[in-house]
Parts: structure tokens; C-alpha cells; sequence
């Protein structure tokens, strides 16, 4: 039977270590909206002057950062991906409904950003089931962890993050 390339992904992420599995999947997730999202935002900035007029809350990159990784994770990743394992839903089918829904559920994005974004929900999907293969704990860490790490990357390295920049 012909494996597709979710199927490979898993298998591969099943046979090396677990750094590289973290360190793969952050890579996967963060480098679409790097290329699509924050170099567009670093060149904007570069371009000139910028000063945001305060408009950033810095509580809401917070939250992001440390309070909805874990949120998300314990309350809507597990309890849709286990019972959609428990039904033997094919992983394929799996890992892009769920991306789907999951990037649907952050309606701040527009059309093109959930469209930049897909790719991460998908690798944290395949993550999530790749290390559910070892066990339970591993895939609510693993997850919660990447997801953690990716929040951090574009929240502090957005440039719109900060109040000014180059002057």
C-alpha cells in the first residue's frame, strides 16, 4: 500500500529522537508565516519610520504566548483528536480536517493569513499524532511545547510587537 506523505511524516517522526521530532515540527510550523508573514512585516518596518501609537497590548502577546498554547492544546486538541482516534478516523483525514477547524477557530486572521497559517496547524496535527503513537503524555507535551515555542516566535519576532523601530 502506497504511504502518503502524512503517513511517511509519522513514521519517520516514530523511528528518530525526540528533540529532532520538537525541532523538525517547530521548523515545520514557523517557516510559512516566517517567509509569508513576518519578513513581509520586517521589510514594511525597514522601509521607515514606524511607531505603533500604542496599539499592541502587550497582555494579549502574553496570553498568546504562555496562556493559549496551553488552553488550546488541553481543551481543543485532545478531546477532538482523541475521539477521532477512538473512531479510527484515517490519519490523513484527521490532520486536515482538524487543521482546518482549529485555524478556523482563530477568526482574527483574514482569508490569506489562514491560508499562511494551514501549514502550522497541520504539523502540529500530525505531532499530536505521531507522539500519540508513544503515549498520551507525550503527545499533550510535545504539542503543547511546539505550539508554546511557535507562539513566542512570531509574537516576539513580529516588529509589531514593538513601539519603534529605527529612530
Amino acid at each position: 500500500m502506497e504511504q502518503n506523505f502524512f503517513d511517511r511524516i509519522i513514521i519517520r517522526w516514530n523511528r528518530v529522537g525526540e528533540v529532532r521530532v520538537l525541532a523538525e515540527s517547530y521548523l515545520f510550523c514557523v517557516t510559512v508565516p516566517l517567509i509569508f508573514y513576518l519578513l513581509p512585516e520586517w521589510i514594511m518596518v525597514s522601509g521607515g519610520k514606524i511607531h505603533r501609537e500604542g496599539l499592541f497590548d502587550y497582555g494579549l502577546g502574553l496570553g498568546a504566548i504562555l496562556f493559549a498554547p496551553i488552553i488550546e492544546t488541553v481543551f481543543i486538541f485532545v478531546p477532538i483528536l482523541e475521539i477521532l482516534r477512538l473512531f479510527k478516523i484515517k490519519p490523513i483525514w484527521t490532520i486536515l480536517g482538524f487543521a482546518m477547524f482549529f485555524e478556523g477557530l482563530h477568526t482574527q486572521r483574514g482569508f490569506f493569513e489562514h491560508l499562511i497559517l494551514y501549514p502550522t496547524m497541520v504539523s502540529m496535527t500530525v505531532l499530536y499524532i505521531t507522539m500519540r503513537k508513544k503515549t498520551f503524555l507525550h503527545a499533550l507535551l510535545f504539542t503543547g511545547a511546539v505550539h508554546e515555542f511557535y507562539n513566542f516566535t512570531v509574537v516576539m519576532a513580529s516588529p509589531m510587537t514593538y513601539d519603534k523601530f529605527f529612530y
